[in-house]
This record gives structure tokens, sequence and C-alpha cells, in this order.
């Protein structure tokens, strides 16, 4: 992603500082010193995908990703996890939850139920998203490490040195048909299980969900009334322009987002995902002609008034908000805020009921398909410390049961918690949640493990298709970035630090403050501070020598 970093890639870099890391490259507190090395994935350690014949959805999800939709939930969950196996043996975890803390385990009737199904009890330290990399380093540094821990991609400097020491290798469990051991694992397909490979070796299970986070919302009400039914019409990037100028005026502009929500103009200039491969030498975002291109219109969209003023510097709820009052008719935020329980295709019609939204299909600059990113492949994947086989697998017995898919019964007592304690049933299956349902079910098991992400919701099946049909027209579009599942020392260090400037050029050029050149230049900064350090640990990766850490004096 080249300016607009999600949470995970920004906290990277960020905790680096924060948490003082060695300064040398190594990590404390792992038992052993290892020095950082560049290191690639490999798909040969992957599980092999066998499908559950559980529930057949309303509409079928694909084997690229796009995922299923349900518009009731089966009046008839089946059973994935047949019985306890646990033994009455404990389990240790550490996550993050983004609510409030949950009922505690031995008053909540969901935890209590879902111990039963066990047969054994799993120890969760729920930790606030917002301390969440604070916590895990504490945790780290100390030794005393839990079964199951969260790698949100943003805690742990030298990942590879930590995998190595602390974590247990997953490839003899799990890899080619050994996941069969674990059917619902196995029915979670091999492109989210990738980024979990590391140093050739598969260290993790995955949190799926939705392969790309879309390229935004329009108010498709405001776009009809410009002539515009769907966005495939729109042929080049100079209709686009006259279409915006159509849409602002008044008190109405088409465009407002934070950071100027470069992402869809990305996509509409085909701007690789983070970086790209020409000749075989990896190329970064930054220095394509496409990326100049992109961020030349978005400055000609500036420069015509198409943006609200000052939207660059929102917050997420001020964008919102302004989109919802229909201030904006063109936002960029991730497709999972349209069908969830207060997201877009509620408040918008909500706010005014001529409205109504629809996420935004990109359209090429230059003719033919655009390209979307693949940047929500996963939430995160779980780490399992190392300990004998057979702890090791009552750990992934227990991960399993996490991912245990939708229509089961696992599923529904995970995610709506206890019947009548939690939830009621409708008349056609669906879970009601009664008053105590938010703390008993706020217990984070979806942030440790999870099945293949679905679209349900029963109270908005036309969202639901309207979602699903976006799904369908995005992840064919999909650009993967090369490098995902390795590991760069210097981008660990210094990413974020170096590309502040460019940051920086490009966001006063968009606003009339810089120039092009002043772009160019801050990329070629870029280059000599660090980026091509970080080009060529990748490109060793790629080629395959990925040489094992060596110890540290």
């Amino acid at each position: 992603m080249a300016l607009e970093t999600n949470r995970r890639t920004f906290l990277s870099y960020a905790a680096l500082s924060a948490l003082a890391v060695v300064a040398t490259g190594t990590l404390a507190g792992c038992g052993t010193q290892t020095k950082l090395t560049a290191s690639a994935a490999s798909t040969s350690v992957l599980p092999k995908f066998t499908a559950i014949k559980g529930v057949a959805a309303d509409l079928p999800g694909t084997a690229d990703g796009v995922p299923a939709a349900f518009f009731n939930y089966p009046a008839k969950p089946f059973r994935s996890v047949p019985s306890p196996f646990m033994n009455g043996k404990k389990v240790t975890a550490i996550t993050n939850i983004f609510g409030p803390p949950p009922t505690a385990a031995d008053s909540n009737p969901a935890t209590q139920a879902i111990f039963k199904r066990l047969g054994g009890t799993v120890d969760i330290t729920a930790v606030s998203s917002d301390d969440f990399d604070t916590k895990l380093n504490t945790v780290i540094a100390g030794g005393d490490l839990p079964d199951l821990m969260l790698n949100d991609g943003a805690a742990i400097a030298d990942i590879i040195g930590f995998l190595q020491s602390s974590c247990q290798d997953l490839t003899p469990f799990l890899a080619g048909d050994k996941v069969k051991d674990y059917p619902n694992l196995a029915n979670i397909p091999q492109a989210f299980w990738k980024p979990a490979v590391q140093n050739g070796k598969l260290y993790g299970i995955p949190i799926p969900r939705g392969m790309t986070g879309g390229s935004g919302f329009i108010n498709q009400t405001f776009f009809e009334a410009a002539g515009v039914k769907d966005t495939s019409t729109i042929k080049s990037s100079d209709d686009y322009l006259a279409l915006a100028k159509q849409l602002t005026g008044g008190n109405r502009w088409a465009l407002g987002s934070t950071k100027f929500g470069l992402i869809p103009f990305h996509h509409i200039f085909h701007v690789p995902y983070n970086w790209t491969q020409k000749n075989g030498k990896l190329v970064k975002d930054i220095e394509t002609p496409e990326y100049l291109e992109a961020i030349s219109f978005v400055q000609k969209l500036y420069a015509a008034g198409c943006y609200a003023p000052g939207s660059e510097g929102w917050t997420k709820s001020q964008m919102s908000n302004a989109f919802i009052s229909g201030q904006v008719a063109q936002i960029y935020d991730g497709l999972p805020a349209f069908g969830k329980p207060g997201g877009y295709q509620q408040t918008v019609p909500a706010a005014n009921p001529a409205n109504k939204v629809t996420p935004f299909i990109p359209f090429s600059a230059t003719g033919g398909k655009a390209s979307v990113w693949l940047d929500n492949i996963d939430f995160a994947w779980t780490m399992v410390k190392k300990g004998s086989a057979d702890h090791i697998k009552l750990v992934l017995q227990v991960a399993n049961f996490m991912a245990a898919p939708f229509g089961s019964e696992e599923y529904l007592l995970m995610n709506y918690g206890a019947a009548d304690a939690d939830y009621k049933l409708d008349g056609k299956g669906n879970p009601i949640p009664t008053p105590q349902a938010a703390l008993d079910t706020a217990t984070p098991w979806k942030y440790l493990a999870a099945g293949p992400n679905t679209l349900y919701s029963p109270q908005f099946p036309d969202a639901i298709k309207v979602l699903h049909d976006a799904y369908l027209k995005l992840v064919p579009l999909g650009v993967a970035d090369p490098t995902q599942g390795m590991f760069s020392p210097t981008n660990a260090k210094q990413g974020l630090t170096i590309m502040k400037p460019v940051s920086d050029a490009v966001t006063n050029f968009i606003a009339g403050r810089g120039s092009l050149n002043d772009v160019r230049s801050a990329i070629t900064n870029w280059k000599s501070a660090g980026g091509d350090a970080i080009r060529a640990e990748y490109q060793k990766a790629l080629s395959g020598a990925t040489p094992s850490p060596s110890p540290s004096a």
C-alpha cells in the first residue's frame, strides 16, 4: 500500500520506536538472539483445501476467495466437532479485543457452554487493541509464553527470529493432507494460509477476511442522477473528471476522504500493490509511472474543487458522517463497513430514504479492466508456542474448534452465545440477541482462529446481494503484493520513517503547496535512505536465498 497504511502496517513500524527494540536487530526474551534476515514465502507447505459439506450457501463463494452469502442461519445447525477432546486440559492464549471486556469466564454462559463442548478450558488474555503490541512484547520478554499468540504484523520486529526460537513449525502437522486431522482448518482455502508461511515454513493459523478491502463507496442515487448507473460505463479518467465536476455543487462535493482517499485512484491507474516485478526486478509502487499518473489526476480533481474543503484531514467519523448526510458522493472505506450493523447500507438511507449506497467498482483510466489490491486477505494469523507433539495436536484441535464454519453449532455458540441466555431464535432460525449477549459474546475467539469469511444478514438480504456481487466483480481483478509473506529487516526498522517524506510531498502536491518534482525528489531520497536496501533484501528472498539466522555474539 503506497501512502495509506492499515493499522497493522502502521504499527509494525511504530512499535519499533515505542517499544525500544534492540538496535542491532536482536529480540530480547526469546531464549536466543538472532540476526534479522530476509525471508520468503513458499507454497509447498500449505494445507490442502478440503471443503466441508455443511450448509449450502444462498450465494456460493469461490475458490479464489469470494465469500459465501447466507440470508438465514440454518434451522438445524450441524456439529463440526463431534465430541469433547481436551480431557480436562487447559490451553492458554493472548489476543486483542476491540470493545469492552467480556463477561468473566466463570459466570459467562457462552464460555461455559464452549468449555463443555471442548472438555477443557481456554484461558484467554484479551488485551485492548491499543495496548496489544506493548503487552505482547512484555509477555515475550518475560519468557512465559501462552500456547496461542495473535500476530497482527505489528509487535515483533525480528519475527523470523522469534518464530524460529519460540514458535512451532506447523508444517509437519498441517502441510498437504496432514491437515485432514483438523477438518475445519482444512476448510480454509490456501490463499488465506499464505501470509503465515515465513522463511519457508508454516508458522501460523489464519483468520480469514474478504481478500480485498475494495475501492470504497458511492452514493448511487447521486451517480444515477448524473447519468451513471454503472461505473463500468466510465471509459477514461477524463470521463470521471467530468462526472466529478457534475457531482460537485451547492453544499455537495464529489469526493471527501481522509488523506484524499487515494486507494481507488491507485486501482483506476493500475498502481501495483506495494511492489511489482518488472523483468525480474522488484519495483516499488511509488517508483512506477502509474503512481505519478494517479496522484497527478487526484491533484486535478482537487484543483477543480471536487474535494470537500479540508476533507483530507478528516477523522474516520467525520468522513463517514459527511457521506451519510449526502455532503459527499464518494468516499474510500473498507468493504466490511457496508453490511455490518450500523453500516452504510443502513445509515445512508436512514439519513435520507431517497439515497442508496453501493460499493464503487473501479474503471480503468486507460481502458479495459481496472486492478484491485488484495489487501484484506487475513485479519491476522496466530502463532503456536513450541511444545511436545501431543500438546501441539491438542492446541490445533482447539484452533480447529474455533475455525468452525458458518452454519455449525460451534460457530453459533462462539458468535451468538448460549441459547436462551444470549439469543432467541426467530421464526426462520436466526439468533436474536438478548440484552446480555453483547458482553457474553465479547470473548475474542474469532481473533485466535476462524473459518472462511461469510456474508450474513437476515434483516438486509438485499444488502448481502449487493455486497456479494461486489466481491464477485472485485476479487477477480485482484493484484497481490509479490513480497507477501516475506520479511525485510530494513523495512521493519525504517519503512515508515523513510516513506513519510514521500507522503508529505504527495500531500503538498495534491493540495497545491508543492510540485510533482518535489514528489520525484522525495522518491529518489527514499531509495538512498533505505528503499534500495529493502528491495535488495526482498529480491534476495525472492531468489530463494534465505540463509538461516546466525547467532549473534
